[in-house]
């Protein structure tokens, strides 16, 4: 009767999970939050089905006329979506179904992961508390790799662990594969791989360069996504994410934790991705880690710490403090069964859960809104052109162009050499290059002093709807 009651209380929690992710599920990409990054990914599955179904040729929209092959994670996230496309026709609601999905398969691994080191009212905790917490309420449902990448992540350590406590080969296979493929979604996932190795240090001491398991373990873990990664810079044509990490983040590995902007971003972006409860649970569970009896719990916080300082600290993009999400549930999770304890606990930790509940839903809420302008200003350009016309948008945001559901450029944004900066000769060189159609903004242009809105007012017509959005004809 215990099981079948524990059975029952894990299905609840997870259903509840579950019912958090539901609202605004049929959203389109183009919300408020990342709207950027969401219509790049879905784009990518929409050229899955309509250019080159083949997981190995990722290509966007931008900057150019197709083929614009790309250099970005393993594409597992799109290539299902793309199967779900080509199934059932293009819904979002698929497109986010995948990710949700991916991310309930995470929050059985943690919890199968507190099991481990706690007892099962503290594992509801964790999983209750990893659900709620706004990053992971906004980031399970969009539509973006990182829910794959949780879900690899955290069962890559879980199953470490049980080759750790079993010696079956079998568990450390499984979580080479799923390192390998954390590692193909979200390079910075590679830092868990130093407490699975002070975990086989502690178990194996000075024996360890003998178990062989392990140098099999790290050839499939880092050699496979070595090899995509090499794979997809040999085909990339789209430059302008292409060795990132070489660009941006290595120069500055050391430094930027230093700088006012990485302070200011973790004073920002910490309490509004975690609530202020959250992280005061987390620092008073610290004050409560025993380090013997959880030692791989220490160092894959330290490892994770340390991903906040070289990787969060250059790159400052929110949705990179996801990897720490799992250990503040767990280490907040502490303090909040050891408030549970006490006599009125019960009281105290619904409390808590409702407020930590009521501040996510008030940090994420704003997040959902579509963009209206950015709808409106896309369907124009689908009613006014054709599927196969090359444009020209007004805005760095790509949105504007997968929205379009076209190919073509992003102006005045100052990135490729091989165009030009002056406007005039600028705009002219999209029209040598097949370009039919310049859209504004609703008739904003990104860094525009004038110069390009003159030209084009100047010398070309231009296409105006009843609500004021416009676009103007090139050729």
């Amino acid at each position: 009767m215990d099981k079948v009651k524990d059975k029952c209380i894990f299905i609840l929690i997870l259903f509840f999970i579950l019912l958090l992710r539901i609202p605004y599920i049929s959203n389109s990409p183009y919300e408020q939050g990342e709207n950027w990054r969401q219509s790049d990914t879905e784009s990518i599955a929409r050229n899955f089905v309509e250019e080159r179904f083949n997981i190995f040729y990722p290509q966007f929209n931008y900057d150019g006329p197709l083929p614009n092959y790309v250099q970005l994670e393993f594409q597992i996230t799109t290539f299902i979506i793309a199967i779900l496309y080509k199934l059932f026709g293009y819904h979002y609601i698929f497109a986010r179904v995948v990710p949700i999905s991916f991310f309930m398969g995470s929050c059985i691994f943690l919890y199968l992961i507190g099991r481990f080191f706690y007892s099962k009212a503290q594992s509801y905790m964790i999983l209750i508390l990893y659900a709620l917490i706004p990053i992971n309420i906004y980031f399970s449902r969009a539509i973006m790799p990182e829910s794959a990448a949780l879900f690899f992540y955290l069962g890559a350590f879980y199953f470490y662990l049980k080759w750790i406590y079993k010696e079956e080969k079998k568990y450390i296979y499984s979580g080479a594969f799923f390192t390998a493929l954390a590692i193909s979604q979200k390079i910075p996932t590679v830092f868990i791989g130093i407490p699975m190795f002070v975990m086989a240090i502690e178990k194996y001491k000075e024996k360890i360069y003998k178990i062989k398991e392990l140098y099999i373990f790290a050839v499939i873990s880092l050699g496979s996504p070595f090899l995509y990664f090499k794979w997809m810079d040999y085909i990339a044509e789209f430059k302008f994410v292409n060795k990132i990490a070489e660009k941006h983040i290595f120069k500055r590995l050391f430094t930027d934790i230093f700088t006012k902007e990485a302070i200011d971003f973790f004073k920002t972006k910490l309490p509004q991705e975690f609530t202020l409860e959250v992280l005061l649970l987390f620092l008073t569970g610290l004050l409560m880690l025993k380090l013997k009896k959880e030692l791989p719990i220490v160092f894959w916080l330290l490892a994770m710490l340390a991903e906040l300082v070289f990787i969060v600290a250059v790159i400052r993009l929110n949705y990179y403090l996801i990897f720490i999400g799992p250990l503040m549930a767990i280490i907040a999770s502490k303090a909040l069964y050891f408030i549970w304890e006490h006599k009125y606990g019960g009281v105290f930790v619904t409390a808590i859960i409702f407020s930590i509940a009521f501040n996510s839903f008030l940090r994420v809420r704003p997040l959902y809104q579509e963009k209206s302008n950015l709808l409106k200003q896309a369907n124009m350009v689908k009613k006014y052109t054709d599927a196969e016309d090359l444009i020209v948008v007004g805005t760095p945001d790509p949105a504007l162009i997968n929205a379009s559901e076209r190919k073509g450029w992003r102006v005045n944004i100052d990135y490729y050499d091989h165009i030009p900066k002056d406007p005039i000769e600028e705009i002219q060189y999209y029209i040598e290059n097949g370009a039919k159609y310049f859209v504004p903004m609703k008739g904003w242009i990104h860094n525009d002093t004038g110069e390009y809105r003159n030209y084009l007012e100047e010398n070309f017509k231009k296409i105006v709807d009843e609500e004021g959005y416009f676009i103007y004809i090139l050729q």
